[in-house]
């Protein structure tokens, strides 16, 4: 019977941690100047190809770049499950003090499990080892998002569904609002602790912080970073820090992602609408979980990409 044995992960891992994610990834492409995509060998991409297909996980160099900024202290775990010594399987988590519906919590950002070792268990023994994690350091639950390809894996760990969310377009619109918008120039995690993350939270708002500070891919030289805004918002009774990031593929569209110290409110929307249009752009780009929708009081769009937030009380 083969031997399963979870760990930290260490740099030394990042080979074995590129070739479990791209054994996931079925067909390599490249985008052609008329948008469309055209399969092509892997070694023919550059990193930053890679890079848009398999996030940081589809090169040893990037995998490297990301696992040193997860180990460096940035509150993110990486973990692997090894059978008989070989790294089978690999799980990132992140420590996150918010607001209920999440409290202190342990969420779990990717999961992923070698296509040769899917059927014995290794992420059944990530969950069990995270879980223990948590209890260790008195979380509250364990979360995860997902597009629900892992129901049955998370609802045999006892975890329930939660939420629902979705990606959102927003029109940029210029609005009789009162608000100061200046450039945020300190990146201190601390500042959005127990704070909310209405917009743009896939997973843990603690991970979507590490957006915010400048050049962290600089080292990669084949990634150029888009235009972007780091911005400290006040507003009447709120205040807020916000990213907004071109979209790559259309510069009309701008990524929102919003961490407020009080919950959502319709004047902060207001807010962020305003200042996309008077930078020119024509939509808000973000992520929303059912329960914010109601505090937005607006007209969103649908963009597909749907999650299921999972949860376990411990």
């Amino acid at each position: 019977m083969s031997q399963i044995t979870v760990r930290q992960a260490t740099l030394a891992d990042a080979a074995s941690i590129t070739a479990l994610y791209n054994q996931n990834i079925t067909t390599w492409t490249r985008r052609t100047l008329d948008g469309d995509a055209v399969p092509v060998d892997y070694a023919d991409l550059t990193l930053f190809e890679r890079w848009l297909i398999g996030g940081p996980w589809a090169s040893v160099e990037m995998c490297a770049v990301h696992l040193a900024n997860l180990l460096r202290g940035s509150d993110g775990i990486p973990l692997v499950a090894e059978v008989d010594g070989r790294v089978g399987a690999e799980a990132e988590v992140f420590i996150g003090h918010e607001p209920e519906p999440f409290g202190h919590h342990i969420n779990v950002s990717t999961l992923a499990v070698h296509p040769e070792y899917d059927d014995i268990g290794l992420g059944s023994a990530l969950l069990t080892y995270i879980q223990q994690i948590g209890e260790a350091i008195r979380c509250k639950r364990v979360t995860v998002a997902d597009g629900d390809a892992d129901a049955a894996l998370y609802e045999h760990h006892r975890f329930t569904r939660a939420h629902i969310g979705q990606r959102m377009a927003i029109s940029a619109q210029s609005g009789r609002v009162f608000y100061k918008a200046s450039e945020l120039k300190t990146f201190d995690p601390q500042q959005i602790n127990g704070w909310h993350m209405p917009l743009g939270r896939y997973q843990n708002a603690r991970e979507e912080w590490d957006r915010m500070p400048p050049g962290f891919w600089n080292s990669v030289p084949e990634i150029v970073e888009t235009e972007s805004a780091r911005l400290h918002v006040t507003v009447t009774g709120q205040e807020a820090y916000a990213l907004m990031q071109q979209d790559r593929a259309d510069p009309a569209r701008v990524h929102a992602y919003v961490w407020t110290k009080r919950p959502i409110n319709s004047l902060l929307v207001m807010a962020l609408r305003d200042w996309a249009a008077r930078h020119d752009y024509e939509t808000l780009l973000t992520f929303a979980w059912d329960y914010v929708l109601p505090l937005l009081e607006i007209d969103l769009t649908e963009q597909g990409d749907v999650q299921y937030l999972y949860s376990r009380l411990l």
